[in-house]
């Protein structure tokens, strides 16, 4: 026997319902989804307020607590008492550590007071810079130990090496020591290899800089920094330290290009997804 076929008005039943119960889900369903969007939005909207704020009353703080920092390290009375500028600069150094270079008033300072108290001074700027090595530091990106001396030694060498890791591959370096004196040394960077082309600089290095104030950045956004450990003015040698940062860090005194901007936040979509 001949399987029965469906009569056809009951296809033209089976569809008007199907198009009935699905005109019944979507004015469930998108209802539905347009409050849930609108719930999201208000989210986002309540935190990009709650943090705009945030950072207002922030940055209104601490400008009230540089300017009174500022002010009382230049009032008539601190400018007589070192011990006071110390502990004023010792505040400032580490409230602001990312907006201000104190350098200039350290040098001042180490110029007017006696051995005692320059040995302070200069461990409060070695603690300034420490922290912001620690803050920069990863276990893949440890600090570079470098020793030099104006004249070569058998134990010693007037130039040296260190390579920078950049988004284009390993960037190498060669450095001279040109000159020590008891609170800086002047350096020589230059490329140390063909391939690198990088345009040879010269700069002081001084007991008195940070990492964050005090940097060395490249065109693709790759920094280091030369923190001094140590300068015998006697005999011609120096320590430093050769900090590489980190490929994520921006300054918050720079003001990036916008498509920069776009770079970095391409590339952490990037990483999101895997790539």
């Amino acid at each position: 026997m001949a399987a029965e076929e469906t009569p056809p008005h009951k296809w033209d039943l089976i569809a008007k319902a199907a198009t009935a119960i699905g005109a019944l889900l979507a004015g469930v369903a998108i209802p539905i989804v347009i409050n849930y969007n609108q719930e999201k939005n208000r989210e986002t909207q309540l935190y990009v307020q709650i943090m705009t704020q945030r950072e207002q009353s922030d940055s209104t703080l601490r400008s009230q607590m540089f300017n009174a920092l500022i002010g009382s390290y230049f009032g008539d009375d601190i400018l007589k008492d070192p011990e006071k500028q110390m502990m004023y600069l010792h505040l400032l150094s580490l409230n602001f550590q990312e907006f201000f270079d104190a350098r200039p008033l350290f040098e001042d300072l180490n110029r007017r007071v006696n051995p005692e108290q320059k040995a302070r001074l200069l461990a409060i700027a070695k603690d300034a810079a420490d922290r912001q090595v620690n803050l920069l530091t990863k276990p893949d990106n440890e600090p570079t130990e470098l020793q030099l001396c104006v004249e070569s030694k058998d134990d010693c060498k007037n130039m040296t090496t260190f390579s920078l890791k950049g988004k284009d591959g390993v960037y190498p370096f060669a450095v001279r020591l040109q000159e020590v004196t008891p609170s800086e040394i002047r350096v020589r960077v230059s490329s140390a290899s063909e391939k690198f082309n990088f345009k040879t600089i010269e700069f002081t290095v001084s007991y008195f800089d940070t990492p964050f104030m005090n940097n060395t950045k490249l065109m693709d956004g790759s920094r280091f920094s030369f923190v001094l450990e140590n300068a015998d003015a006697d005999r011609k040698i120096a320590s430093i330290e050769v900090v590489a940062f980190p490929e994520e860090y921006m300054n918050l005194r720079d003001r990036p290009y916008f498509d920069e901007m776009l770079s970095r936040l391409g590339s952490k979509g990037d990483i999101g997804k895997g790539k």
